[in-house]
């Protein structure tokens, strides 16, 4: 059973129940002689009761999957995972679904899942990992990101294409075997840059349209305006590192560069 952020102190609330529980049996036996055995009988099932509940509780807590590893962290990276506060995250730290991961200004984490997916997460950005269910043996899953600030890039992995979708605010992308770029800012504006493959974008409550490698899309107050991708390269180079060297094709080791410090 694999051990998540959090289990623990349940587990210790638990124990302190269960012990409670056992305290209460010992008194009213001693201090009630009229109870009888109907009873404890009675007392003690509840005891055992509450006791496989917390248990089962706990199991379910502690059994949140790994869906993927942290590749590489710049300057400062966060992670909220389900029901746990949040903390700094690191190289090779693994990540679960249903996690919020975080950036600093001049920051950069890279994830990689267990499909092969990469996930680029820019400076200043937060992206939630809404869901991530896979079925190994037919290589099929659903897999949802949200961006909710900031900038991120996608490199779509084994699964189907159908299977991954991507979420702004105001914003919906369905993926077609795809390495794209994403940035959502303050004034509620996305913006979809395609390198290779094709992605639907649909604004919210309004028009949609298939952003094909090479052209740009941006969505406001529900229109969907496309474009070539004029200026990409130098914002994809700084924030990304897309170029020959530092490709997101799923090739290259896990990287550490200035990791979060942990003294």
């Amino acid at each position: 059973m694999l051990e998540c952020d959090g289990c623990h102190i349940f587990r210790g609330y638990a124990v302190r129940l269960i012990a409670v529980m056992r305290q209460l049996r010992v008194r009213i036996r001693h201090n009630f002689t009229n109870w009888g055995d109907i009873g404890m009988t009675k007392l003690f099932g509840m005891t055992v009761a509450l006791s496989v509940l917390a248990s089962a509780t706990f199991g379910l807590t502690a059994s949140a999957q790994e869906v993927g590893k942290v590749e590489l962290v710049r300057v400062y990276g966060y992670e909220t995972p389900p029901s746990a506060q949040r903390a700094p995250i690191y190289l090779r730290d693994r990540v679960v679904a249903d996690t919020v991961l975080e950036t600093v200004a001049d920051g950069r984490l890279d994830v990689r899942f267990v499909d092969e997916t990469k996930l680029i997460v820019g400076p200043s950005s937060k992206v939630k990992i809404d869901k991530f269910v896979i079925d190994p043996n037919r290589a099929s899953g659903e897999v949802t990101l949200n961006v909710s600030k900031g900038l991120m890039r996608f490199v779509s992995g084994r699964l189907a294409s159908s299977s991954y979708k991507i979420k702004t605010p105001t914003a919906t992308m369905g993926v077609r075997g795809t390495d794209f770029i994403v940035s959502d800012n303050e004034s509620g504006e996305t913006t979809v840059s395609v390198t290779d493959g094709t992605v639907d974008v649909a604004a919210d409550g309004g028009e949609s349209a298939s952003v094909s490698a090479g052209s740009t899309a941006s969505t406001s107050a529900g229109s969907v305006s496309v474009g070539p991708s004029i200026g990409l390269p130098a914002i994809a180079t700084a924030s990304f590192g897309l170029d020959d060297s530092n490709s997101a094709d799923g090739s290259g080791e896990a990287v550490e560069e200035e990791e979060n410090d942990e003294a």
